[in-house]
């Protein structure tokens, strides 16, 4: 397994890493913009209030989740200077190497969910799912460049993005809730709740480009 990962990416993947990561915003602001003008009316009052909570669940949990792993990046400050850099194992670090990709899938997932359109749905589980495929691979090159053999064996014991049974055996970092809030990542979770609650709104009054 550590070799697999310390394995140097295709240079076609590393390029579209680099430019999935670059415009990994762009595409989140493009799944809004979509979700939000093609919201499907559902006129079962019972099935909307269902897929408004599971959309909000979906988000508050990818919320949860990549503020809890913004809370181990503590070299992240505002004035001062920026300390060596470690590899964090400790906090969602031991259960999975990316927490970050993660919360943003649930979190993209409860949005293009509460379209109402499986089709829409599952695009926006493809796009993500492959551009960020190419994303963790093109950083798994640079950390096993940066760190070696300790992220070989970080990478062997914690799985890539989904947690399972396995977790990190030895686990460096610590919380810092100061770090977490300049993230600004429990803002940027209530302001997806508050879209979700924009889009359950213009499902009420039957609001939609498409009907």
């Amino acid at each position: 397994m550590a070799e697999l990962v310390a394995r140097e990416p295709a240079e076609w993947v590393k390029t579209a890493g680099r430019l999935s990561y670059r415009f990994r915003q762009h595409l989140q602001a493009i799944l809004l913009a979509v979700c939000l003008l093609v919201t499907r009316p559902v006129p079962d009052p019972r099935e909307a209030w269902i897929l408004a909570g599971v959309s909000a669940l979906l988000v508050a949990l990818g919320g949860a989740i990549r503020s809890w792993a913004m809370g181990y990046h503590t070299w992240r400050r505002i004035h001062g200077g920026r300390p060596d850099r470690t590899l964090v194992t400790a906090g969602p670090y031991a259960h999975t190497r990316n927490p970050l990709y993660l919360g943003s899938l649930l979190i993209g997932a409860g949005v293009a969910g509460m379209s109402g359109w499986v089709a829409i749905f599952v695009a926006f589980l493809v796009v993500y799912l492959a551009s960020h495929f190419c994303i963790i691979r093109w950083e798994e090159g640079r950390l096993t460049s940066e760190f070696g053999e300790e992220f070989a064996r970080y990478a062997a014991s914690v799985p890539r993005l989904f947690p399972g049974v396995r977790s990190a055996a030895t686990r460096h970092g610590a919380f810092s809730f100061p770090a977490m809030m300049r993230c600004m990542e429990p803002a940027k979770t209530i302001g997806f709740l508050v879209v979700i609650a924009l889009m359950a709104y213009l499902r009420l009054k039957g609001w939609s480009l498409t009907a």
